[in-house]
């Protein structure tokens, strides 16, 4: 590493360990612009490498919050830690607070401010946990559309997804997960990939260059730090597979498990057949019977093979088996999709909703959504429910109840608590209890073809 690079993150760390007594706000102001003190890129000045007490570094903060950073003279930053924020409303799970490492870098353009508040590294993804503040009402999510990526200085493209919530109209907090492991792909496919071949170390420093984000919000918002996988060192299982699958596509197999403090991942690989259905699933439960939610997923094709990577939720600090059953769209459902240009509508399953004994909505084979308890409140409704067979890996916030004049109340994943051995808690806007009101979900044994004749079973070390 650069010795004045060094230099600065142990003058930061020194200083940030000072005991000193200031009043609140200014406190969290000097903080934040110790973090946000800018990486050299000229000779190193002489003033930096005298400087030996918090006094001389006190004069250096207070004259950046006048001038580099006017807006944090004025303000905060809304939430102490986005990771916690958006695990308590469910949006994400909460291990990614235990492995998180804080930042709180910022830089605004144009009138809107961007701060890094955490990030979490698995070797899988990187999550950043990022607050966007505008001085202009944001009408909607706005997610990160534009960005480049440099690994030690070396630019390489990754493929993202984020999701998020609006604290009031001028500000947003979010996290974008960045697939950066790619290690799984042959030479062939990494050569055509933004930045090649390239090997990530367990260490290293990146340039994160965001250029938009959705609403038409543009600027440039440059930042660099540390990125290092000691967190989770010694916590992830790497377990090499070959899973025959080909019974349910033409030369499919799995190849590796891996489990992370943060994401479980199935990678497998099939021919390149053009007769395939669309995407790949993997329904998962561990050995108490509790669903590993799907996360995500990406592919990559050369001629011949396709490579899957599948990310899950991670597992329980007590799971000792997780079984994986392997799903495909149905032919029907696909031609559906093909045909809609992105417009279809999903076909729905709808059952009466008795308000004083359990409702059961069935998925068939897929199992059940079956509704235990509802508390009608004066400020709320608690709808208590659980979900029974390969339905809880599917999808457990599917729901909706609709009442008598056609209103609909929507189960979100934000709504909802989860609660152990697949049960829930889902909390709506407070609902008449004079009312009559219809259960409907998905109907997901249109959508999914499941194959638990193939489902197998990795064994955690």
């Amino acid at each position: 590493m650069n010795k004045d690079l060094l230099f600065d993150s142990i003058l930061k760390e020194k200083a940030s360990n000072e005991n000193i007594v200031l009043p609140k706000d200014l406190d969290i102001k000097i903080k934040e612009t110790l973090k946000n003190l800018p990486e050299r890129k000229r000779k190193k000045n002489e003033l930096f490498t005298k400087i030996a007490t918090v006094a001389g570094i006190t004069i250096v903060v207070l004259t950046c919050l006048s001038t580099a950073f006017p807006t944090y003279a004025r303000n905060v930053p809304v939430v102490s830690s986005v990771f916690e924020f958006l695990s308590d409303r469910n949006i994400i799970d909460k291990d990614y607070i235990t492995y998180s490492s804080n930042l709180n870098l910022s830089k605004t353009c144009n009138g809107v401010t961007v701060t890094i508040n955490s990030i979490v590294y698995d070797g899988i993804d990187l999550s950043i946990g990022y607050t966007v503040e505008s001085k202009d009402e944001m009408k909607s999510i706005p997610n990160m559309i534009d960005n480049e990526f440099r690994i030690n200085g070396k630019i390489i493209g990754f493929g993202s997804g984020g999701t998020g919530k609006l604290i009031n109209k001028n500000t947003y907090v979010g996290v974008e997960s960045f697939n950066i492991a790619n290690d799984y792909l042959p030479k062939e496919i990494k050569k055509n990939i933004l930045g090649g071949d390239i090997k990530i170390p367990d260490t290293f420093i990146i340039d994160l260059n965001i250029k938009e984000f959705s609403n038409n919000i543009k600027g440039n918002w440059n930042f660099k730090f540390k990125v290092s996988k000691d967190k989770i060192e010694g916590k992830v299982q790497n377990i090499n597979t070959s899973v025959d699958l080909s019974d349910l596509r033409s030369g499919l197999k799995v190849t590796e498990v891996i489990f992370t403090p943060i994401n479980t991942v199935v990678r497998s690989i099939e021919d390149n057949n053009t007769d395939s259905n669309g995407f790949i699933r993997y329904f998962a439960f561990d050995n108490k019977g509790r669903a590993l939610a799907m996360k995500g997923g990406s592919e990559d094709g050369s001629i011949n093979k396709y490579y899957w990577q599948h990310t899950l939720r991670n597992i329980y600090e007590d799971t000792k088996t997780v079984t994986f059953i392997p799903a495909v769209y149905t032919k029907e459902y696909q031609e559906k999709v093909n045909k809609s240009n992105g417009s279809w509508q999903e076909d729905e399953k709808e059952v009466d909703l008795n308000i004083n004994q359990d409702t059961i909505l069935p998925e068939g084979k897929l199992g059940e959504y079956e509704i235990t308890k509802i508390e009608f409140m004066q400020d709320k409704t608690l709808v208590h429910y659980q979900c029974n067979g390969i339905i809880g890996a599917i999808n457990p916030y599917s729901l909706c109840i609709t009442d008598s004049e056609g209103n609909k109340y929507v189960f979100t994943k934000e709504s909802v608590k989860d609660l152990d051995d697949n049960k829930f808690i889902a909390e709506l806007e407070p609902l008449p209890e004079n009312k009559q009101y219809k259960l409907s979900a998905a109907d997901y044994e249109k959508i999914y073809d499941v194959r638990e004749d193939l489902k197998f079973t990795i064994k955690v070390k």
